[in-house]
């Protein structure tokens, strides 16, 4: 079997659009595995029992059963030590198959246009990857306007707010909807060292990426810089 360093060198290769400028992404160490089943929820259980959740996608369980194949080999990369307040490890997953270079499960599926891609920390610069691939598909799942509800929503900035503790981001999409990206102000000084300057957003049209509130779904809680993203 492949050692894990010769499989961290291969996916970078394997991953990226343009295999000639590919750069390598992922954790180092990679745990081979054997995929038990998708559950109900949306998470791979692996046959060693831990349950593993794609870190960097938003996708549905029916997307994930269509993907993953009970029983077939599988390079998993962990972005954390312990598991979340659900069990749930999250994690880059690979396929592995015989003769066959390792392929990057979250690209794949980001590529076909059935998920959608989701920032979060540690993804370095897989980020990057996961973007352009959904980019490069063409179409997107539509995200509805439910409370708690991952969402990626498009728009022209309207308005930067100042409150006492936050900065608000209103942006109008294509269908007349106005959404607010809400930045508590401790969150600030990350999205500055991220590259996001707020300010400078105003009649810039961007993609946000988050949550919908619970008590306002017409609002989305930026934290990361990842989760704007300039269009033009």
């Amino acid at each position: 079997m492949r050692g894990a360093q010769a499989l961290f060198i291969l996916i970078g290769i394997c991953s990226a659009a343009d295999p000639a400028r590919a750069e390598p992404c992922g954790p180092a160490r990679l745990d081979l595995v054997t995929l038990q089943r998708v559950a109900p929820s949306g998470e791979l259980v692996l046959s060693d029992g831990r349950m593993v959740r794609l870190a960097g996608v938003q996708a549905t369980a029916d997307a994930l059963r269509a993907a993953f194949v009970p029983g077939e080999s599988l390079a998993v990369g962990m972005l954390s030590e312990a598991p979340d307040r659900w069990s749930r490890f999250p994690a880059l997953v690979f396929k592995l198959k015989e003769g066959d270079s390792p392929q990057f499960s979250q690209h794949a599926l980001l590529a076909s246009g059935r998920v959608l891609a989701r920032p979060e920390r540690d993804l370095g610069s897989c980020w990057a990857l996961l973007v352009q691939a959904e980019a490069g598909a063409g179409r997107v799942p539509v995200t509805a306007v439910e409370a708690g509800r991952f969402a990626r929503v498009e728009g022209r900035v309207s308005r930067i707010g100042d409150g006492r503790s936050a900065k608000f981001i209103t942006l109008q999409d294509s269908e007349g909807r106005r959404t607010t990206g809400v930045i508590q102000k401790r969150f600030l000084k990350r999205m500055k060292a991220d590259g996001v300057d707020v300010e400078a957003l105003k009649g810039q049209t961007v993609r946000l990426r988050g949550v919908r509130g619970l008590r306002n779904p017409a609002t989305i809680a930026l934290t990361l810089g990842e989760q704007i993203e300039i269009v033009r």
